[in-house]
């Protein structure tokens, strides 16, 4: 018993987040930013893709960035990504990543720069649903 306890409590805490750097300095007002989810996700464990863009672009445009459609006319690409499977118990497990990427044209080439990048390692009974949006309601205050 005490050995089944133990495993659901490492279970239901079983999320890792990896630290970077950011500079205090860096403001995304008056970027032109593309937003770009990708949905690495099977077997239901991330349904909400249209309600997690809008909440990203909300967010950004309230930091004062202009959200555009198309990628190549763009200062900066905000990449959002959910890779995640179900396990044989029924669990989501997988990982949440969130970068802020400059378009650098050089000739014919196009060079991103990173200016931001957070991960996180999560396992999850249903879905991460809820949790994307709690992750990114903390991560985005970060991108001011």
């Amino acid at each position: 018993m005490k050995f089944f306890v133990l495993f659901i409590f490492i279970v239901l805490n079983s999320t890792s987040v990896s630290a970077q750097y950011v500079d205090q300095n860096f403001s995304i007002k008056g970027f032109k930013v593309f937003v770009r989810i990708i949905d690495q996700a099977s077997e239901g464990c991330w349904t909400n893709l249209s309600e997690t863009r809008d909440y990203i672009e909300n967010k950004i445009s309230q930091n004062g960035a202009k959200i555009l459609n198309k990628r190549d006319k763009t200062d900066l690409t905000l990449s959002f990504l959910v890779h995640a499977n179900r396990n044989k118990y029924g669990w989501c497990y997988g990982n949440i990543n969130l970068s802020l990427t400059a378009n650098i044209r050089v000739g014919s080439y196009t060079i991103l720069g990173t200016f931001y990048q957070k991960n996180e390692i999560s396992l999850q009974p249903q879905h991460f649903n809820n949790v994307v949006l709690n992750w990114l309601d903390r991560s985005l205050v970060e991108i001011k």
